[in-house]
């Protein structure tokens, strides 16, 4: 006992609740090692007994403010929670049956004379008492009886207790056994739930709410109150609705919306409460503009729970219906929300899908006929009202799309009715309304079929037993007579009808029939589908049949519209596609395309990625065949893209004029052929993408099966392979058909034919007549490559040897005529498409000593016409084979010699074309320049060691008085600058913090010497300058900002020395280019430096606070230097205004940069330092304002507001 009683004083004492814990696992132990013996448990209960009030007298004393001795309130409350604490982790199957009683008792009793103190705890004993084992059902009720005593008391406890005695309340009244006790006890009259009523009603803690309600909703659902219970029960939660929470500055983590659903959920608990609910919110919904948009969301969402709640929809919803009508119709008839509009159509939907019934059961159909009869009587009047036609057919089509009964009732006379107005519309307007309800009809009988499986089985049969007549007549009676009335030189509105109509025949042709074996065929005969393609192919043609006089419209929505129109067709209707294909080669080989017209060209170009379009981005459905066709095998899913690409190979070489080599590197304007090649090429990413988008990049990721070499396969082929795929040769069918292959199987057959094209394409490019391959067909064709190559694995990569492919473009030279290798774009271009998407794995046979992959890193051959080109090709091939080489001693380079001397080789170049002696023009050097630098960037990105050995080299070149010196310093940022090449995509080797590496060998090391300083070489620290100021505007924030302190002082000197920016000539022709190209390289340098302030400026601009002079007069002499308002020198004469045409888009765009950081300096520094420098910025952001770019004077506003906001 004086143990029990010390762990008491203890606890009371404690306000620490881990020790308080600690008291009660000691008292619940002592009682488990007694095995809960009458004495210890006594001895227990008694412990407390000095908190315990025995008289009122003492309750007088309390509340006169004695806080001392058993009188007081938080001692006791604290002592009655060790008994609490110690029922909490004692163990459950201890106690007896007689210690359960007189502990309920006792703690029961609390409620009764205690309202001051113990509420809590006691309302927690008994939960933990209710949870043990020896607990009886007739204890709950003891306990609901005891509890509810405190009456009146109830709403002065706090929150928290309040909560307690819901939780317990709760867990009572769901417990199987204790509302089967309370049941049995009371029956419908039950007593205790009028008790509860009374004792809960002025509930309004959001917290305790939401376990009331949970509360009345199963004392509605699980008991079996009286009718005048039931009442009760509504009249107190119904008080509530609509209720809302207020905000609070303190988060409770309950938000209105679970409110919302738990007092729905107490109106939806049974359908015993059907006959106050649906007049009570009928009731609400009618108050008219009293009723805001939340509340009647809330009341629609709450009828709409009822109805799919309540059992015996014929007696608890149908009586109610025919009001709930009234009511409801007008929100859609007269309504302009479109979420009130939406949740109200919803409510009309549950109502026919409740009188259908359940999966498992269907209801009488006289029950749904009723209310759809009911809708139909109040709306068909109103189809032919171009106000309400919309509404109207709104609300027939929610109700008879709702579910396949209702539709198969009430689609007929509906298609009828609209049938009946079209024929006398009112207006364009009208006969588009009532199109797009046919339309939506039609779309909904798709829905129905596709889910027809997850309905009750009747619903399947009704579909197949169902009368297509009405269906059957649709083209010939609504959509062709329309479009044949407004398809002459329609305007505006009618386009819009024509549109519907368009919809329309798409989805009348997706409409499917169930057969008989339960299989799915098209509803439309065979001819009347290809009389719809037929009719929408005319339109999608239109651009290249008519002429550019008559075809002067810039609406090509029609057109738009029929391309996603077709779209659908031929998904379903496959022979559709090639019906298409033929019509559209057709109409491309009437035109002469030798020497077409701008005009000519773009209309080829639309209808080339319509075709496309059509045909390959989306694979294409299951249904294929109408009820009329003649048995056939199903259609490959790769049917589209074979009809695409060997429509378009039959349509290559549009134009085979002749052209030497030398033209393919001088062609300007895209030509008919390069339009062939980039739909070929857009074919690939269409269907590729289509493949990801129905199985997933997981799928499409599966490795390709076996030991598989797709090249010699295709020797197999002739080489008019296509011309046999189209005729449906066996051969070639049986080698590339996908047969029914589905998921990575199709997508492997795709690659196939894809590569097998890039081959053809490639031969042709390679071996054949160089007139149809331009420039820009080339370039296409090898992105194409680079697409289809990369998607293989390596293994097939390599047991295709596609490495070496890469330079023999599938084929050998024998046989074919030498002029393959004369263009050195071509050879350049067609190299790098493959080399783009090879694995580096696929590449290690190319880096034998002296092998293919040296020479391509090494080759500084001359140029042909076109050496900026060709530079460009070469620096890239020399990136990637660069980049994916790979030295490991498995490898046919275990000592990476191949490596070493290419960058030897480099190295060497670069010390000598930058000597004194060095005869090297600057072009020529530029150009040569640009592959050493990518040659460089390809190794730096895999942080090749080898690199290291070259950077003295490249400090010293760049430090070089010669020209070419400059030239390399600028361009030392392509050795960090993102390369397209260079990405995981391509599967380029590419490691995380190669900048970083970078930066700290290329450029940090020249961070001092570049600083000015009289007793340095001023030419070489200009060189640095620029060489830093190239790396660094090329590398992200985070590389640099440990250096701000240097960079800053160089990024200032830069701006400084900018010579002017605006040109400045001698007016000595002969020295104009050169002028030029240095008013370039300044322009470069200035823009660089800005790029790195913005940078600052965006992410530390504290380390600009030392230099905001020098910065602002800076970057402000860069745009009057750059100003398309500055006027020329004297003496600068024709010459200097001639310097500023090379250089006007990098001039606007140091202007753009210079009003960018000024615009920032203001929004990141206290006023007090900006101030001084506002009145002279204002007046310069002014001029600026009226500069000739727009984004220059886009920024010049943004940043002349942010300086509006220094108050001088």
């Amino acid at each position: 006992m004086a143990q029990f009683k010390q762990w008491a004083l203890e606890y009371v004492l404690s306000d620490d609740e881990t020790a308080q814990l600690e008291i009660a696992k000691k008292a619940a132990t002592e009682i488990e090692s007694s095995r809960a013996s009458s004495a210890v448990v006594g001895n227990w209960a008694a412990s407390v007994q000095q908190w315990m009030t025995p008289t009122s007298a003492d309750d007088d004393e309390m509340e006169d403010g004695d806080d001392g001795g058993s009188g007081d309130i938080i001692a006791r409350a604290k002592a009655l929670g060790f008994l609490s604490g110690t029922l909490e982790v004692l163990e459950k199957g201890l106690l007896k049956s007689d210690q359960f009683l007189r502990l309920i008792g006792f703690f029961g009793a609390m409620f009764s004379y205690d309202h001051k103190a113990g509420i809590t705890a006691s309302a927690k004993a008994l939960r933990q008492l209710y949870s043990m084992k020896a607990f009886k059902p007739n204890m709950g009720v003891k306990i609901l009886d005891d509890v509810c005593k405190i009456k009146e008391d109830f709403r002065l406890q706090t929150a928290v207790t309040r909560l307690e005695i819901y939780e317990l309340f709760l867990g009572l009244v769901q417990d199987p056994a204790v509302s089967s006790e309370l049941r049995l006890q009371y029956g419908p009259s039950c007593g205790f739930v009028i008790d509860l009523l009374q004792l809960c009603q002025n509930e309004r803690d959001p917290r305790n709410l939401m376990v009331w309600f949970k509360i009345m909703a199963l004392l509605l659902a699980d008991f079996d109150p009286s009718s005048e219970v039931t009442e009760e029960i509504f009249k107190v939660f119904s008080a509530y609705f609509p209720i809302s929470l207020r905000s609070s500055a303190t988060p409770i983590g309950i938000t209105a919306e679970d409110l919302k659903e738990a007092l729905r959920s107490c109106f939806s608990s049974h359908q015993r409460v059907a006959s106050h609910a649906f007049p009570f919110l009928v009731q609400k919904l009618d108050q008219g503009d009293a009723v805001t948009v939340a509340v009647k969301l809330d009341i629609l969402k709450t009828i709409q729970a009822c109805i799919k709640r309540y059992e015996n929809p014929q007696a608890n919803v149908v009586p109610h219906i025919e009001n709930i009508w009234n009511s409801l119709k007008y929100e859609v008839r007269n309504g302009e929300v479109k979420e009130t509009i939406d949740a109200t159509l919803d409510v009309l939907r549950a109502i026919a899908r409740r009188l259908d019934g359940t999966g498992t059961h269907k209801l009488e159909d006289s029950l749904l006929r009723s209310y759809v009869d009911l809708v139909s009587r109040d709306c068909r009047d109103d189809l032919a009202n171009p106000t309400y036609t919309k509404q109207a057919g709104l609300l027939l089509m929610t109700v008879i799309g709702a579910n396949i009964r209702a539709y198969l009732l009430y689609n007929a006379s509906f298609i009828d009715t609209i049938r009946q107005n079209l024929r006398q519309p009112k207006s364009p307007t009208h006969t588009k309304d009532l199109l797009l309800l046919l339309n939506s009809l039609l779309k909904t009988r798709i829905e129905l079929f596709r889910n027809r499986k997850q309905g009750h089985p009747d619903d399947e049969k009704a579909l197949a037993a169902e009368t297509r007549t009405h269906l059957d007549t649709l083209f010939h009676d609504v959509y062709l007579p329309i479009w044949t009335t407004k398809a002459k030189g329609p305007v505006s509105e009618e386009k819009d009808v024509l549109k519907q109509v368009t919809q329309g025949l798409a989805l009348l042709i997706g409409q499917p029939v169930l057969q008989p074996d339960g299989t799915l065929a098209l509803l439309c005969s065979a001819s009347v589908c290809s009389e719809i393609c037929s009719l929408l192919t005319v339109t999608v043609t239109k651009g290249l049949t008519l002429s550019s006089n008559d075809n002067q419209s810039e609406d090509t929505a029609l057109e738009d519209e029929a391309v996603l129109a077709l779209r659908t067709i031929v998904l379903n209707y496959t022979d559709g596609y090639a019906e298409l294909a033929v019509r559209v080669k057709a109409e491309i080989k009437k035109r002469d395309w030798v020497s077409p017209s701008e005009y000519s060209l773009n209309a080829l170009k639309d209808l080339l990625s319509r075709f496309t379009f059509i045909g390959c981005s989306e694979l294409p459905s299951s249904i294929a065949t109408s009820t009329d066709m003649p048995a056939q095998k199903q259609p490959s899913t790769l049917e589209h893209f074979i009809t695409l690409t060997t429509s378009l190979l039959e349509l290559f070489p549009l134009s085979s004029q002749g052209r030497s080599s030398e033209a393919i590197d001088t062609e300007d304007g895209p030509s008919a052929n390069a339009h062939v090649v980039s739909s070929l090429h857009a074919s690939v990413i269409w269907f590729r993408d289509a493949c990801e988008a129905r199985y997933g990049k997981e799928v499409l990721a599966t490795p390709f099966s076996g030991d598989q070499n797709w090249l010699q396969e295709f020797q197999q082929l002739p080489e008019d392979w296509p011309s046999q795929i189209r005729r449906g040769d066996e051969g070639p069918d049986s080698l590339l058909s996908a047969s029914q292959q589905d998921g990575a199987g199709l997508y492997h057959q795709f690659l196939k034919l894809s590569l097998l094209i890039v081959r053809h394409l490639y031969r042709s490019a390679a071996f054949g007549p160089r007139g149809p391959w331009g420039e820009r067909a080339l370039v296409q064709l090898s992105q194409m490559a680079a697409l289809v190559v990369r998607n293989l694995d390596e293994k097939l990569q390599v047991s295709c040897n596609l490495a070496h492919q890469a330079f023999d473009f599938f084929g050998s030279l024998e046989g074919h005529s030498e002029q393959s290798r004369s263009s050195d774009l071509l050879t350049g271009l067609l190299t790098l498409g493959i080399l783009q998407g090879l694995r580096p794995g696929a590449l290690e046979g190319l880096y034998t000593p002296g092998g293919e992959a040296e020479r391509f890193m090494c080759d500084t051959s001359s140029f042909g016409r076109s050496p900026s080109r060709e530079s460009d090709i070469r620096a890239a091939i020399g990136a990637i084979l660069v980049n994916k080489y790979n030295g490991k001693p498995s490898t046919s380079d275990p000592d990476s010699s191949v490596m070493k001397r290419v960058l030897n080789f480099w190295g060497n170049w670069v010390t000598e074309s930058v000597a004194a002696s060095s005869a090297m023009d600057p072009t020529t050097f530029h150009a040569y320049n640009r592959i050493a630098m990518n040659v460089l960037a390809g190794a730096a990105a895999r942080q090749d060691k080898h690199v290291l050995a070259l950077v003295p080299t490249l400090h010293q070149a760049a430090a070089s008085p010669h020209p070419n010196g400059e030239i390399l310093a600028q361009s030392l940022g392509l050795i960090v600058k993102e390369n397209p090449l260079l990405t995981p995509a391509n599967h380029a080797v590419v490691k995380r913090f190669y900048k970083q590496w970078a930066y700290s060998h290329l450029a940090k090391p020249l961070l001092q010497p570049a600083q000015p300083a009289p007793d340095k070489d001023a030419l070489a620290a200009a060189r640095y300058r620029v060489a830093v100021l190239s790396v660094v505007s090329k590398c992200p924030f985070t590389v640099y900002q440990d250096d701000l302190d240097l960079l800053i002082r160089l990024l200032v000197t830069a701006l400084s020395s900018r010579g002017g920016g605006n040109g400045n000539g001698n007016g000595n022709g002969s020295s104009d280019q050169q002028g030029k190209e240095e008013e370039a390289e300044r322009s470069a340098q200035v823009a660089a430096a800005l790029e790195v302030f913005v940078e600052i400026l965006s992410h530390e601009p504290q380390a600009l606070k030392g230099y905001l002079r020098e910065v602002i007069r800076g970057v402000t002499g860069v745009y009057q230097a750059c100003s398309p308002f500055a006027p020329v020198k004297e003496g600068g004469g024709a010459a200097a205004a001639s310097l500023k045409a090379p250089s006007g888009a990098a001039q606007a765009t140091c202007r753009r940069l210079a009003l960018q950081v000024l615009g920032a300096i203001p929004t990141r520094f206290e006023e007090r330092h900006v101030l001084v420098y506002s009145l002279p910025t204002q007046r310069m952001l002014a001029v600026a304002c009226g500069d000739p770019v727009r984004k220059v004077r886009e920024v010049a506003r943004s940043a002349r507001a942010n300086w509006a906001k220094i108050v001088v």
